[in-house]
């Protein structure tokens, strides 16, 4: 799926996402994936689909590698 420049791909066990302009990306898995699910399920339902947004409230764009 992309959102707003970024591409998120979940496979189940484990997702990831890439930013396609710059290529960074990050993995989590198991619990850590899952409350990125739950966090993000959550932010679409409260707010706007801004995913840029979300992942800096949420410090996921710290992970950017």
């Amino acid at each position: 799926m992309t959102i707003g420049g970024f591409t998120l791909m979940d496979s189940g066990f484990g997702l990831s996402v890439t930013e396609y302009e710059a290529g960074w990306s990050f993995w989590l898995q198991g619990d850590d994936a899952q409350q990125f699910r739950d966090e993000w399920k959550q932010w679409k339902e409260h707010r706007d689909n801004d995913f840029r947004q979300f992942l800096s409230e949420h410090d996921y764009d710290s992970l950017f590698q």
